[in-house]
């Protein structure tokens, strides 16, 4: 790791060699900043376990999922001061793909589902491609605050589910304990499941994060945690997650069902994962400090050269929320300056209501990388004429 304050950081040439969808997507002229990859390599002791599997020829069964639901409650009883219960930990592929366990096995098409936008747009996906309804809950746009009055007047009849993502991505809020109270009071009076997404909570820049599991008692019996080390390891690609399931009914329906149907994570996931909930704290260390000043480089090169970008400073993720309202490039930013800057972005169209006019940005990179996507950004927009490119309203 070097010495105790350093940084992590990455070639461009080192990225630009990856097969990873982040950088071979747009093209060799294009510069990367969408997708929520990190750049940096992952932590050595997670390499090192992999290619040991390899060198081995060890690639035969197992290890097996059950040794995730130990490591993942070890994790989060020493970074976050809650122990799930082993035996309600379950092993899924992605949190997506515990997500949609969930909603498929607790809910019927029609029913509602109360998310906070903008958000994760593949939660908004999800929703729609299982016929059920979504309820949408804009935040309030200064502090990207829970609005609790509009929250308790979009449940219906037909509402089963509330979608929590703490921290939240794509503002990197940290909700705070009246809000997450809020979400406990209105789930036990309309009596509904909370699945509450949790994959960035050890990517934090200020204390405040709690798991909701450790908060409110209300939550019993009605809560589905999902957690991973993909976002706090740069691991996506082992395609490894877990779900603290305490919800009776699915947990029954899922015990009913072939254990195939219900998928499995790799050997080289599982080995990946477990060492990184075990052996990695020193890279995670400086991760956390390499995202927060990369976050506050961006903030700063924001203040100086797009001053009419609306932007928030995130209090967790590697991830900023730019609005480009200001100027006249469309509903979807991201595709005018993947055109005209060669910058790849998130679309924040996507993102649901709030995000028209809105993209996302990944920070997690050299300093030398995203101030090149800030410059490109900077000079293209401050030659931009409206009507230099056509009306792109």
């Amino acid at each position: 790791m070097g010495t105790p304050d350093a940084l992590l950081t990455v070639s461009e040439e080192r990225v630009r060699g990856r097969l990873g969808v982040k950088w071979s997507k747009h093209g060799p002229d294009v510069l990367a900043a969408w997708v929520a990859d990190m750049d940096f390599d992952p932590p050595a002791p997670v390499l090192d376990a992999i290619r040991a599997h390899i060198e081995r020829g060890d690639l035969g069964y197992g290890p097996f999922a059950v040794d995730l639901a130990p490591a993942y409650a070890d994790w989060q009883e020493r970074r976050h001061g809650w122990r799930p219960d082993i035996e309600q930990i379950h092993p899924f592929t992605s949190a997506l793909h515990a997500l949609e366990a969930a909603l498929w096995n607790t809910t019927d098409p029609g029913d509602g589902v109360v998310v906070f936008t903008p958000i994760y747009y593949p939660f908004l996906d999800a929703i729609d491609n299982s016929g059920r309804r979504r309820i949408e809950v804009p935040l309030i746009t200064d502090g990207w605050k829970l609005d609790v009055e509009r929250f308790e007047a979009a449940i219906d009849d037909t509402t089963k589910i509330i979608l929590f993502c703490n921290p939240h991505n794509p503002t990197g809020r940290i909700f705070d304990a009246d809000e997450r109270a809020a979400v406990a009071k209105v789930a036990e009076r309309h009596d509904l499941l909370v699945i509450t997404d949790e994959i960035w909570g050890d990517l934090t820049h200020q204390s405040g994060f709690v798991p909701l599991g450790a908060t409110d008692e209300r939550f019993a019996g009605r809560l589905i945690t999902l957690g991973s080390a993909s976002k706090t390891f740069n691991l996506a690609g082992l395609r490894t997650a877990v779900a603290h399931i305490d919800h009776p009914r699915l947990t029954a329906t899922l015990a009913t069902m072939p254990g195939h149907l219900h998928g499995s994570p790799s050997t080289l996931g599982i080995t990946g994962t477990i060492t990184a909930w075990t052996a990695c704290d020193d890279w995670l260390t400086a991760a956390r400090r390499t995202i927060e000043v990369r976050r506050n480089q961006l903030a700063t090169r924001l203040a100086a050269d797009l001053p009419r970008v609306g932007f928030q400073l995130p209090q967790a993720t590697y991830l900023g929320w730019l609005d480009f309202s200001a100027y006249d490039i469309g509903d979807d930013p991201s595709e005018w300056l993947l055109e005209h800057a060669q910058v790849a972005l998130s679309s924040g169209a996507k993102f649901g209501t709030g995000g028209l006019g809105c993209a996302r940005i990944n920070v997690a990179s050299s300093p030398e990388i995203l101030d090149r996507v800030i410059d490109r950004i900077a000079a293209t927009l401050s030659t931009h004429r409206p009507d230099q490119f056509g009306s792109t309203a």
